[in-house]
Parts: C-alpha cells; sequence; structure tokens
C-alpha cells in the first residue's frame, strides 16, 4: 500500500504526519494513549519552534508557554551562578533592565518580553504534545487509537504492522513505517540491536511545585536553573507563570523516597522557600530511567527509527523534543521523496547518517559536560572519571549555537529548500541538467 505508518503520537511522530501529509503523503499515525498525556521534558530549544513555524504553522506564542532566553548554572568548583543567555543582545541589556527591575519591575519584565530577544520556551509537555498531534490531523493525518505490537516482514523488508485495537489483531500494510514509539522500540526491538552508553546511564526523579519563586532580578522566571549536587545535578523548569518543574538526575536506579528527594532540594539554594508541592496521588512523586543510547540501525527496507525510539541522550543539554522534532521533519522529507519516486536506499541512508551525527554531537557535548566538573564529590561524579578532561573546547557562543539546535536546522532547512526548488522545476518542466549547462557558459560577448 502505497502509505505510511507511524507508530506513536508524541513529538517525532505527530511531527513526521503533520509534515508528511501537509506535503500530500497518506499517513496513519497508531498511539495506543489518550491525549492529553503527562511527559517529562518541558525545556524547548529556540530552533525547534522555528521548524514547528515553518513545516506546521504552529506558534507556540498563542499557547500561553513561559519564554526562556537561557539557563543560569551553578555548575563546577565555583558555586557563585553563571548565566548563558541565548542572545547576546541580552547580555549586553541585562544590566540596565536588571537595574530597571529594582525599581519597576513591571516595566523591567515588559521591555525584557518586547525586546524581540531571541528565546526557547517552557512548555507544559501534555500540552504541547497535544498541541502537535492535533496539528498532525489537521494537516489530515488519520489519527487511530490503536497498539501496535510489531512489524510485519516479507523477503526482508517491513511492510506494514501488527495491530491490536478494541481487542481484536490485525495487519496493517504500508509502504513505509517509522518506529516513533519512544523507549518502547516497537520496531526497534525486533529489528535492529541497541547499542548502550554505559558512562551514561542516569535516572530522574522529579516533580511539580507551585508558588515558587525565580532568578533575581529581570530574567525571573525566564530561565530555568542547572543546580549540581553530590548526587547528580537538579533542574528547575517554570512551565506555567506559578508551576515549575523540579528533579533530580542521579546515578541511582530506583526511586527516590520523598523526605530524601525535599532534603536534597532545600540544600540546593534554588528558590523553592513557600512552595507547595503539587500532590497528584501516586504521581506526588515521579520517575523516568534516562538510559543514554541508540542502536546499530536506524533505518532500513520499508522501515526507520525516530526520537526517543532512535537515540536518546542525557537531558542536561535539554535537547530531547529538539531532537524529536528536527528528526520527524527531516524523515518526513523523506519519506515523501521516496513516495514521489525517488530511490528509498539512499534517502533513508542520508537520514540515518545526519540522526547519527546529532546523536553524536549531543553524546560530546553531555560528556564535556560531565567530564569537566570533577571538583564536585559523590558517586554520581565518581562515575564519570573516564571521560576526558578538555575533550571539548567549545567557546561559549559556540556552545550556545549548538545546544540552541541552530546548526542542525540550518541544515535541515537548506535540504527542505533544495527539495522545494527541485519540485519546482519538474512542475515548470525545466530540466536541471539543461540548467546546470547554461549557468556554467561565459557570459556572451
Amino acid at each position: 500500500m502505497d502509505r505510511v505508518i507511524v507508530v506513536g503520537g508524541g513529538p517525532a511522530g505527530a511531527t513526521a504526519a503533520a509534515v508528511m501529509a501537509g506535503l500530500g503523503v497518506p499517513v496513519t499515525l497508531y498511539e495506543r494513549e489518550q491525549f492529553p498525556r503527562h511527559h517529562v521534558g518541558e525545556s524547548l530549544q529556540p530552533a525547534t519552534f522555528g521548524l514547528l513555524r515553518r513545516h506546521l504553522d504552529l506558534d507556540l506564542a498563542d499557547a500561553g508557554f513561559p519564554r526562556k532566553y537561557g539557563a543560569v548554572y551553578v555548575w563546577g568548583q565555583n558555586r557563585a551562578p553563571w548565566t548563558v543567555l541565548f542572545d547576546e543582545r541580552l547580555d549586553a541589556a541585562r544590566t540596565g533592565l536588571d537595574e530597571l527591575h529594582a525599581g519597576d519591575p513591571r516595566a523591567a519584565e515588559a521591555g525584557l518580553l518586547s525586546g524581540g530577544y531571541e528565546h526557547a520556551w517552557n512548555v507544559d509537555r501534555s500540552r504541547f504534545d497535544h498541541q502537535l498531534l492535533a496539528c498532525a490531523e489537521r494537516n489530515g493525518a488519520k489519527i487511530e487509537a490503536a497498539e501496535v505490537l510489531g512489524p510485519v516482514v516479507d523477503e526482508g523488508r517491513v511492510v506494514g504492522v501488527r495491530v491490536r485495537s478494541n481487542g481484536a489483531e490485525h495487519v496493517e500494510r504500508a509502504r513505509l513505517v517509522l518506529d516513533a514509539s519512544g523507549q518502547h522500540r516497537v520496531l526497534a526491538r525486533a529489528l535492529t540491536e541497541q547499542v548502550a552508553v554505559p558512562d551514561m546511564n542516569a535516572t530522574a526523579t522529579y516533580a511539580y511545585f507551585d508558588g515558587a519563586g525565580g532568578v533575581p532580578g529581570v530574567l525571573g522566571r525566564h530561565v530555568q536553573w542547572v543546580v549540581t549536587v553530590p548526587e547528580g545535578w537538579i533542574w528547575f523548569i517554570p512551565i506555567s507563570p506559578d508551576r515549575t518543574s523540579v528533579g533530580c538526575v542521579c546515578r541511582e536506579r530506583a526511586r527516590m523516597e520523598p523526605e530524601r528527594f525535599e532534603r536534597m532540594l532545600r540544600a540546593s539554594g534554588l528558590p523553592l522557600d513557600g512552595a507547595e508541592w503539587v500532590d497528584e496521588g501516586a504521581n506526588k512523586l515521579r520517575f523516568a530511567r534516562d538510559w543514554s543510547f541508540s542502536h546499530r540501525r536506524l533505518a532500513g527496507a520499508g522501515w526507520a527509527l525516530l526520537g526517543d525510539a532512535a537515540c536518546f541522550v542525557d537531558p542536561i543539554l535539554s535537547g530531547g523534543v529538539d531532537f524529536a522534532v528536527r528528526g520527524g521533519c527531516q524523515l518526513a522529507l523523506a519519506a515523501a521523496r521516496a513516495l514521489s519516486g525517488e530511490p528509498e536506499g539512499p534517502l533513508l541512508a542520508s537520514y540515518e547518517e545526519h540522526t547519527f551525527k546529532d546523536y553524536q554531537a549531543y553524546l560530546r557535548l553531555a560528556r564535556y559536560w560531565y567530564g569537566n566538573n570533577r571538583s564536585v564529590e559523590g558517586l554520581f561524579w565518581e562515575a564519570h572519571r573516564e571521560i576526558p578532561a578538555g575533550a571539548s573546547y567549545t567557546p561559549a557562543r559556540a556552545f550556545v549555537y549548538l545546544t540552541t539546535g541552530h546548526l542542525a536546522a540550518d541544515r535541515h532547512l537548506k535540504v527542505f529548500q533544495e527539495w522545494q526548488e527541485r519540485r519546482i522545476f519538474r512542475q515548470l518542466g525545466v530540466d536541471s541538467d539543461a540548467l546546470r549547462r547554461a549557468r556554467s557558459r561565459p557570459p556572451a560577448g
């Protein structure tokens, strides 16, 4: 059947389905959970919503999520906080805005928000993911509530999936099947081998608080905090004007006890005085495994992996959703080109190569962070002793460029624009070889 099946409706799957449907590709997306649903991972990179505006016509400014202008770190031997901002102009303007904030906080914040400074968003993932899935459906993707059990393989090629819905199992066939099932890895478990990264294995214990504070001065709740502790490091991410996600990444394999979690937060120096722990019954304290991994293969005959189903890197750089959205856009483009008649193999191989490069870049940066903070005592840091100190010499602005996702996003947009130009040429009957020869001719006279 000349269609694409997407397994999973998270950011990777929803983005891929939305882009493909927008390009005219028949798409069916299977998602076993009811949306909106909870998911950890609230911080987006600036390049992410640039891709969403370009491909999905989704503008997060209308959603009411807090802006994120950068991050404040308490990291390494010097415990004084230091700040990395996405926009160099804000670096220069911050002193003046802080001085204004001391006398008129509202005017200072208005100046920050209206200054046109580059920023990202800290989002409530249950709302954000639901928006992406709604975009896919609006673009024409067919969304089915069902569980995908595994691939259907015929003579070495994936030709469909086994699906369970309403208590019955059946087979659905497709030209391509994309696994965006997250760490369930529905296709990956059957088709390829996982490659673990033992030095980057960690877990996250986290909760939500109402009424927490923010960074002193104009940045307030418009940046995230990252603070090292002996057990690992803590994130502090405002996801609404009042609610904050707070979690600890450590080497322990089990969820922390609430009392120990609270003691750790109190000792961290984060602005939690007067904040109330959001009690959602059994979900007051949440837990996630953050094992870093990839696979031997990310694509093959009739199939490909994307998002967390393909690769996952320690969350220190907040790149998970960005990785998923960008991968969804890239794979959607490859699928659309394959269904329009281009050879599938080279397209999927190119997607695989670029995804591995992005994964390795995130992995190198994460190791750089951990490897250059040896002064912190504790089991978590002892476990990273094998990472070479000075393994990266990334200057501050280059670091910002990489961690905002612009490098990979620029590469994606260049590929997308070139493909769109080729489509236009074909529709106009332009012979690209003749055009190339004409360009190479010397000017007349």
